[in-house]
C-alpha cells in the first residue's frame, strides 16, 4: 500500500514538475518574440524596450512597411503634422531603393535629456547592389506605454 502512495505522489510531482516547465517555456518563447513580426528571436528577449522599438523599426524598414512605423512608432504630435497617407507614400518612396537591412548591434545607451538613446549598427543592401554601413543614434520616448522614435531628433543630418 506504502508503494502505491508515493507512486501516485511521485507523479503527481513530475506532473507539476512538467506543467512548470512547459510554462517557463512558453513564456520564454513569448517574450522572445519580436513586437514588428511576431517572430522568435532570442536576442530580441535580452534586449531593453526601447533597443527592442529600434529593431522593430530597422526590421520595418526593411519590410518595406511604412505603415507599422506610422501606426506604431511615431509620436502623436509627428502624426498630428503629417497624414498616414502622406507618411506611408512618402517613407514608402525612401523604402524601395532598399532590398535588405541587416542588423549588426544594438546598445542601449541610458537617458539623455529625458529621452532614451539606443545606437544601432546596421548594414543597408540597395536595389542597385550598392552597401553601405550605418552607425545611427536613435531617440526614443514611452508614449502611453510603448516607445516611440523622436523622428525629429533622431534623423537631422541622416
Amino acid at each position: 500500500m506504502q508503494k502505491s502512495k508515493n507512486t501516485i505522489f511521485l507523479k503527481k510531482i513530475s506532473a507539476v514538475f512538467f506543467i512548470i516547465v512547459v510554462m517557463a517555456a512558453l513564456g520564454l518563447y513569448l517574450s522572445g518574440c519580436r513586437n514588428y513580426d511576431r517572430k522568435f528571436d532570442a536576442v530580441y528577449f535580452f534586449k531593453t524596450e526601447p533597443e527592442k522599438a529600434v529593431l522593430d523599426f530597422i526590421y520595418s524598414m526593411g519590410n518595406h512597411d511604412a505603415e507599422y512605423i506610422y501606426n506604431n512608432l511615431m509620436l502623436d504630435k509627428d502624426k498630428n503634422n503629417i497624414s498616414k497617407e502622406k507618411f506611408i507614400s512618402e517613407f514608402s518612396s525612401i523604402l524601395s531603393d532598399i532590398d535588405s537591412i541587416d542588423i549588426k548591434r544594438t546598445v542601449y545607451l541610458g537617458y539623455e535629456n529625458e529621452m532614451s538613446k539606443v545606437v544601432v549598427e546596421f548594414d543597408v543592401k540597395y536595389t542597385g547592389g550598392k552597401s553601405s554601413q550605418y552607425k545611427k543614434y536613435v531617440y526614443l520616448i514611452s508614449e502611453n506605454s510603448k516607445w516611440k522614435i523622436v523622428f525629429d531628433k533622431t534623423f537631422i543630418g541622416f
